[in-house]
């Protein structure tokens, strides 16, 4: 016997006035020996934002995009620390509508949103930075399901007088709704869901369909392909559901 069951992910809500350091993640600003600003480890893969609904802020939103600074010179790459007096701002070339990257420290009232606008990321010695990632549902409708793009690039306006730097593009993206379709047989009960690269999914169980929800088994990390799970279905009636975060 087969039944598709859609199921509506459960979302961690993602706070606008907290957030924590992601060294291991975060873009690595530098320059170069001809004194010009570089970002390394840009993400490539999209970049997930969870839902908020908080005052004026509606939609999704993620503290996951970091920066921080080179340390010491890589002899691989050549990068360099930046020099003393280095004050580096991102400066969107191009943004999506509803999309916005807004201080930490002022999320309501320091944004950028159309071209030209810049984001202060820090001074040299001081660099490590998270903005908020924000895509307004009032924008963009809350039942949005597409990518939103920003395409940057890093000035300085301090004392060093380093070059800008290329351009850059990051993608972003709603945590979106994910279907299990559970499987019955003889041997026992199997589970399956689409997985995207960039998200985290934990298989949850229940009596109730209104809880309490107990995880079964460590979340695992998408990667573009079905993941298929056995279930227990001999202890009598349950539910099951696929709780979907941000894997940034």
């Amino acid at each position: 016997m087969k039944r598709l069951i859609p199921i509506l992910s459960l979302w961690a809500l993602v706070s606008l006035v907290s957030a924590s350091a992601q060294h291991a993640g975060d873009i690595l600003i530098g320059q170069t020996a001809t004194r010009t600003l570089v970002a390394m480890n840009v993400p490539v893969r999209t970049l997930f934002l969870s839902p908020v609904s908080s005052g004026p802020f509606r939609g999704w939103s993620s503290t996951g995009l970091g920066f921080d600074g080179v340390v010491e010179a890589d002899p691989v790459t050549l990068l360099q620390p930046l020099s003393s007096g280095a004050n580096v701002f991102l400066e969107v070339v191009a943004i999506d509508a509803g999309l916005s990257l807004r201080s930490f420290t002022a999320p309501a009232a320091v944004f950028a949103d159309d071209a030209g606008e810049r984001l202060r990321v820090g001074a040299t010695g001081n660099l490590h930075n998270h903005p908020i990632l924000f895509i307004d549902s009032t924008v963009v409708g809350e039942g949005f399901i597409g990518k939103r793009r920003v395409v940057f690039r890093l000035v300085d306006t301090g004392t060093a007088g380093l070059l800008s730097s290329p351009e850059y593009t990051v993608t972003l993206a709603p945590v979106l709704p994910t279907r299990l379709e559970l499987r019955l047989s003889t041997d026992g009960g199997m589970v399956s869901f689409e997985t995207l690269e960039g998200l985290a999914y934990e298989l949850q169980s229940a009596t109730s369909p209104t809880g309490p929800w107990a995880a079964q088994g460590s979340p695992l990390s998408g990667s573009g392909t079905p993941a298929l799970l056995s279930v227990d279905v001999t202890s009598g009636h349950r539910y099951f559901r696929v709780r979907s975060f941000p894997d940034n």
